[in-house]
């Protein structure tokens, strides 16, 4: 009898911790076969696009098929049309062993998309956040689930596309902000799904005048609070009402989940309160994090994610093959105390705003996301200036365009250059601010410039230099090699020459537009 009642008068953390793994996946149009008027035309049911009951079973498969090899628990999905497709996909995932018994849907609005979850705990309460009442945003799901005695709450967000300036997704921000100041401190919550928003959005609208209508206030980071002072909130030295952003765990070059017209960035996210971080309840397993990418779910080129295939001919039919233009994110969590992992974060916080900046190569700035930075470059050649525009290139390593502040800079000089400001024009990477830290001599400069045109490619060779090219120029290409053509762009219109003209052009930079390669004539 004295065994039992110790039994019972046990601490829990000498009890079995629980585990489970939470997701976040945006599933890109998943649409039934119910005729409502609110469909996108290429999924209007039974038409000439070719939507029909065997496209629908394929996409609903191949979906389950990255479910069931993710093995989560809970999922929160985006862009699921209804409750009719959500089932279907709910039993094909339960097909294939993977036992998600439990659903939800934000179904109040009849937006064309909405949000859901799908769960293996009972969900034991379901709500949902309207932002402003309207079409033009989607409601926020809360689903509260129940997990070994812990109450938690799910909130699966889809935010305002990037189509639309801050302030749209700022709407559902506040709405979100607010519900989460009535939720008492003993109740765990995580926030997850697409917000069409990056890690550290409040760096990159600054370079994007078409977004930033909010001046530089931004949902994700100032209205969730994941940023305080203007740096990113980072664990385990913070407390509510801020929040950390499960991106920060990964090296900043993987941090993405979906290529944006060549930019890969990271509009999916899983955020937490500190009360993941304690010693109480539900807590985050420290270094889970993850981006789900097997090697199906890619294109041959391994840059972007294998999405839902629909010609670009013929009608823009189903071609019933692919996945979704989003990777699943996913993180693990234990009913145990939080314990810190020391995990080794390759330059983690490179994008930060640092006292001392760092050494990096011209390859890496491309990595990088636009806005404010401070790194330098030891050894940068100029190898091109005309007008506004130079071209600085290691001698041993990449180029990249500087647009504008090229004041001091020389061709053929060498120099110790800060980098301080990154834009992307066009899918183009460029630098826009400069500092000059120390000239480094003169160089010939001959040997940097291309001369095998045999293979352009664009990572490799983009504001590159070539010293010299000839060919026919026929309807806006110049014609170089056999089977081997190139887009011409010139400044000037009144310059470019009649179809069949045989041209010769020297020291042109090569360009970037509509994701090729072209030569820019200045």
């Amino acid at each position: 009898m004295k065994r039992s009642i110790l039994a019972l008068l046990l601490p829990p953390l000498f009890l079995a911790a629980h585990t489970f793994r939470v997701a976040s996946y945006n599933i890109e149009n998943l649409f039934d076969l119910q005729k409502n008027g609110t469909e996108y035309t290429e999924y209007i049911p039974n038409t000439g696009y070719g939507w029909n009951e065997k496209m629908f079973s394929l996409k609903t498969n191949n979906i389950a098929r990255v479910i069931c090899d993710m093995k989560p628990d809970i999922i929160g999905l985006q862009e699921v049309e209804s409750i009719i497709a959500l089932r279907r996909l709910q039993s094909a995932v339960n097909r294939c062993g993977v036992s998600l018994v439990f659903s939800a849907i934000a179904k109040r609005k009849p937006t064309t998309v909405k949000t859901a979850v799908l769960s293996k705990y009972p969900i034991i309460d379901i709500d949902e956040i309207d932002p402003d009442s309207t079409l033009r945003t989607r409601n926020i799901l809360e689903a509260t689930i129940e997990i070994e005695g812990n109450r938690l709450h799910i909130f699966v967000n889809h935010w305002k596309s990037r189509s639309g300036p801050e302030s749209r997704r700022i709407v559902s921000a506040k709405a979100l902000a607010r519900r989460l100041a009535m939720i008492k401190g003993a109740e765990e919550y995580i926030l997850l799904g697409d917000f069409n928003s990056g890690w550290n959005e409040y760096m990159t609208i600054k370079s994007s005048p078409r977004l930033n209508d909010t001046y530089g206030k931004t949902g994700i980071n100032h209205f969730l609070k994941t940023i305080k002072n203007s740096k990113i909130v980072s664990k385990p030295d913070f407390k509510a009402p801020y929040h950390y952003n499960l991106w920060l765990e990964l090296p900043v070059r993987y941090r993405w989940s979906h290529n944006f017209h060549g930019r890969k960035v990271s509009l999916d996210h899983i955020i937490l309160p500190s009360s993941m971080f304690d010693n109480r309840g539900i807590n985050y397993i420290d270094g889970s994090f993850r981006v789900f990418k097997p090697s199906y779910l890619f294109t041959e080129k391994k840059e972007r994610p294998y999405r839902w295939q629909i010609a670009k001919k013929r009608y823009g039919k189903h071609l019933g093959k692919g996945y979704s233009d989003h990777l699943p994110i996913y993180a693990d969590f234990s009913t145990s105390p939080f314990t810190p992992k020391k995990i080794e974060r390759e330059m983690a916080n490179l994008y930060e705003p640092v006292q001392k900046p760092m050494n990096i190569s011209i390859s890496k700035l491309y990595d990088m996301p636009p806005g404010e930075t401070n790194v330098f470059v030891k050894e940068a050649v100029v190898i091109y200036k005309k007008g506004p525009f130079a071209i600085i290139k290691e001698p041993k390593g990449r180029s990249i365009l500087v647009y504008k502040d090229v004041d001091g800079l020389e061709v053929e000089g060498k120099y110790r250059l800060g980098i301080k400001r990154l834009y992307r024009y066009r899918g183009l990477q460029e630098v826009t601010k400069i500092e000059i830290l120390q000239k480094l001599g003169k160089v010939d400069i001959k040997p940097l410039l291309l001369k095998d045109l045999a293979k352009l490619e664009k990572k490799k060779h983009l504001s590159e230099v070539i010293a010299t090219i000839s060919g026919t120029y026929r309807r806006g290409y110049l014609h170089y090699a056999k089977g081997h053509k190139i887009k011409l762009y010139f400044k000037n219109r009144k310059k470019r020459p009649k179809n069949g003209t045989f041209i010769t052009l020297e020291n042109v930079r090569i360009g970037f537009y509509r994701n090729r390669l072209e030569l820019v004539i200045d």
